[in-house]
């Protein structure tokens, strides 16, 4: 028996290339890649594979999450000297698991370190076991936010073309732009990096508009919150369908991170729950000390008179903008910023799932945004068929009927090899 050939017998497709389902379907996997896929009666498989019995379950193609932080050693500035973790301490073979644990194959990171270039690399050799990481280097005006070594300042246009130049030389997949760059260290860096190949992606610069970013070619807006700081509490459908237009008409592309603003009212409602919520003790400790300096810091400092104007934005823009962007024809990507408190690292996806369901997408739409609208943005195949990598996920019931059964994972097939339900739990639970 050679472990490089699979079989999914039985299976019900849900291929993503439209909504549907192909049932009776059996998937080969050969190397890495499927091979086969058509009806049970009519495929034959191949002596020595190894068959997982998919019987009344269903196959979907693995899940991406665009919007995403990461552990490192630059978060070290915000540990006091006797709290900070060193490399050892780093296990990124952990750290990561909870993406691979979800159904994630690939995360986009939006303030990517050095380190994380090196380990990109492991996982890629499949050196570790990890989801594929699209790495972006943080670049931001100076003395206003996250400082270096979070994120790279730049002062004027001719330091802004050199910090891309250098991103490139040092294998950044991108550039993500910040929130108090000017208008010089903005334009600098998008010429530099259309120069050497680099897609910019974030925030939408506070000295700039929705509509300059857009001109001038932002490959992807962060948050939908970016678009509502530029509507000034003019919550209007008038304002939403222009941005929601706007937007649809150009070549960006934008990570809502729904999620991100509902856990931010959820620490207003019931702090002590979210930190209690089951999942978190599959959370590096690292990822734990940033919350906490991220809560006592950021969000126990917002006065509570201003909480109810951040509940009126979330319900009275992003929901309803998202939803727009949606029906002018935007094809949204699933994002959970993860690490920012409280979303959990790979079990963020499938709220921000839900969320999409929420504001009146169907199953089918919001799954499209964790699956093949992340691979077309990367310039890849996104749908099941033959010939296409083999990330795969087996779920126990059908997310096109119900958006929460994506989290009834019963095995991950990944970097040519098949992990079922129970060293999926046994790896989780031994973590930490």
């Amino acid at each position: 028996m050679t472990p490089n050939t699979f079989a999914f017998v039985n299976a019900n497709v849900i291929p993503m290339d439209e909504d549907r389902v192909l049932s009776d379907q059996t998937v080969i996997v050969k190397y890495g890649r499927i091979t086969e896929l058509g009806t049970a009666q009519n495929t034959i498989i191949p002596d020595g594979s190894i068959e997982i019995d998919a019987f009344g379950q269903y196959l979907i193609p693995a899940l991406s999450d665009m919007h995403i932080h990461l552990e490192g050693q630059a978060w070290n500035l915000i540990f006091p000297p006797g709290g900070q973790f060193s490399s050892e301490d780093l296990d990124f073979s952990k750290i990561l698991f909870p993406y691979i644990a979800n159904g994630i194959t690939t995360v986009q990171v939006m303030s990517a370190f050095p380190e994380h270039i090196r380990l990109r690399d492991q996982i890629n050799r499949t050196e570790i076991l990890g989801p594929r990481l699209i790495l972006n280097r943080m670049v931001d005006g100076p003395d206003r936010a996250w400082p270096p070594p979070i994120s790279t300042w730049v002062n004027n246009s001719t330091v802004s073309r050199q910090v891309v130049i250098e991103a490139k030389e040092m294998g950044y997949d991108g550039i993500k732009v910040y929130s108090f760059l000017n208008r010089d260290c903005f334009d600098a860096i998008l010429a530099a990096a259309n120069e050497v190949g680099l897609p910019v992606v974030g925030h939408i610069p506070d000295a700039l508009s929705v509509e300059y970013i857009l001109e001038a070619g932002q490959k992807l807006i962060a948050h939908s919150e970016e678009v509502m700081k530029q509507a000034h509490e003019k919550f209007d459908s008038e304002q939403i369908d222009y941005f929601a237009s706007i937007i649809a008409d150009s070549d960006t592309w934008i990570t809502p991170t729904l999620t991100t603003s509902r856990k931010i009212l959820a620490i207003f409602d019931d702090l002590q729950g979210e930190l209690a919520a089951p999942a978190t003790r599959f959370m590096h400790p690292m990822g734990l000390g940033i919350w906490s300096y991220l809560i006592e810091n950021i969000y126990l400092k917002i006065p509570p008179e201003h909480h109810q104007g951040i509940r009126e934005g979330f319900e009275s823009f992003q929901r309803p903008f998202t939803k727009a962007l949606h029906d002018q024809g935007c094809k949204l990507m699933a994002g959970t910023d993860a690490l920012i408190p409280t979303n959990i690292p790979g079990f963020s996806i499938h709220d921000e799932l839900e969320e999409l369901v929420g504001i009146g997408l169907t199953p089918f739409e919001a799954l499209r945004t964790a699956t093949s609208f992340p691979k077309e943005y990367l310039g890849e195949p996104g749908t099941l068929g033959a010939g296409i990598l083999a990330e795969l996920v087996l779920l126990e019931a059908n997310p096109l009927e119900d958006i929460s059964f994506t989290r009834k994972i019963q095995g991950i097939m990944y970097q040519g090899s098949w992990m079922d339900r129970v060293e999926i739990d046994e790896r989780l639970n031994n973590l930490y």
